[in-house]
């Protein structure tokens, strides 16, 4: 049998010739509601902030100080100032679309299913919402317009130091598959984070994100008692710890995976910015010639960025 092509005889209206053809049809016994479930999930990596005009700029500061040298009561005193931190900032996009319904689509007893077709605006609108998020952690490394407010992307190998005299520092792995070695190597290098003058500032792992083709993986690193690569009954050492995986349905990249390392909520490099949430309000036809009588709007202003991931620690895989 040939293909049937299902098409919208006038997008953006719920009629009775396009999308709304099959609730009129007598022959139709039942009319179920596609399923399309939309997991939300990139909020766990993101801090959620508000904006106060069209874009949102951040800056912080620090305490880092150099360690007090041998100093005697009559010497003059030795002064010394805390490094200047990475601004960045994230521009608020407004999106919006509508939908509106022909009079005669109510006037034959199809209200209900009018508005359950319109009730997947605030669906997609969430979902701008995870893609925007999305779009910032598919793009690990990508310079050009996915920087941060230290100039690189995200995952990268030269982090400069907000102490520009301490030198640069990496969060990103050498390319390398997902096995009980190359977690151990991140979650070491995770620890040895050092700050802007070179003292210890580790992180303990928390979290091991994975796209769904590495679930297996993931999950046999976190339940094995023995090292899975290893044919000599090493043990597996680090399946216990305070730590797990999560899966990340909207990361593209199948072999990439990431360690996000235990900091406070404030100190999150991603940013999800919300100056207006996903609203839905009621709008008319402007044309008043036609007979679209009533409809919903969806209206939003977000952004998505970063400005330094301290807590990440990323490997593309291989």
């Amino acid at each position: 049998m040939a293909a049937i092509t299902l098409y919208n005889s006038r997008p953006g209206f719920i009629d009775r010739h396009g999308v709304g053809e099959d609730a009129l049809d007598k022959t139709i016994d039942a009319m179920i509601k596609v399923y399309n479930q939309t997991p939300l999930q990139g909020a766990m990596f993101f801090r959620t902030v508000s904006a106060k005009g069209g874009t949102y700029k951040e800056s912080g500061y620090g305490n880092d100080l150099p360690l007090p040298p041998k100093n005697e009561d009559s010497d003059a005193l030795p002064f010394a100032v805390p490094s200047a931190d990475f601004p960045k900032e994230i521009t608020v996009d407004e999106r919006r679309l509508a939908v509106q319904v022909e009079r005669a689509y109510p006037e034959d007893q199809l209200h209900d299913i009018a508005r359950k077709q319109m009730s997947g605006l605030l669906r997609v609108g969430r979902l701008a919402v995870e893609y925007q998020m999305a779009d910032i952690w598919n793009n690990a490394t990508t310079a050009s317009g996915y920087d941060g407010g230290d100039g690189v992307s995200w995952a990268n190998d030269s982090h400069p130091y907000r102490r520009l005299a301490q030198g640069t520092w990496d969060n990103l792995e050498t390319a390398s598959a997902l096995t009980s070695a190359t977690f151990s190597t991140a979650r070491t290098n995770l620890r040895k984070r050092t700050d802007t003058r070179g003292y210890p500032n580790m992180l303990m792992v928390k979290l091991l994100v994975v796209p769904a083709d590495l679930e297996r993986k993931a999950r046999e690193l976190k339940t094995a008692d023995k090292v899975s690569e290893n044919a000599l009954n090493q043990p597996w050492v680090f399946g216990s710890d305070d730590w797990i995986f999560k899966v990340y349905d909207y990361q593209t990249d199948t072999n990439a995976w990431t360690l996000v390392g235990g900091i406070p909520e404030e100190n999150k490099g991603m940013i999800f910015v919300e100056k207006v949430r996903p609203n839905i309000a009621p709008t008319t036809g402007g044309d008043r010639s036609t007979d679209i009588i009533w409809g919903e709007r969806l209206r939003m202003r977000t952004g998505a960025g970063h400005r330094v991931c301290y807590e990440l620690q990323h490997n593309i895989g291989a």
